[in-house]
């Protein structure tokens, strides 16, 4: 029945690239949770101050690529900037307890 028709239609609609959602979303839509491992690789190393070109060649992809994974991080994070990426970093890592 209806089950068949959207198999066929799924099988059919992929050969365009197109692929339907099959469940609930996994992952947080905002903050550091909603963040791919790609992306907070990238947010690590923004954090530390390393530009676009040097974190694209450490990870051997296109510069493009890393302008998108900070474009989605500044989204996902509601920041502006790098800075921002770098402080919201910043107050996620745990401080060392004094000795």
């Amino acid at each position: 029945g209806a089950r068949w028709d959207l198999l066929r239609a799924d099988t059919r609609l992929r050969r365009h690239g197109v692929q339907r959602r099959r469940g609930p979303r996994r992952r947080a839509a905002t903050g550091w949770d909603a963040l791919t491992p790609a992306e907070l690789t990238i947010a690590r190393l923004v954090a530390d101050g390393r530009p676009n070109p040097d974190i694209a060649a450490s990870l051997f992809v296109s510069r493009r690529t890393v302008e998108v994974h900070v474009s989605h991080i500044l989204a996902k994070l509601g920041v502006r900037s790098r800075v921002e990426i770098a402080r919201e970093a910043a107050g996620r890592m745990e401080l060392p307890s004094a000795v």
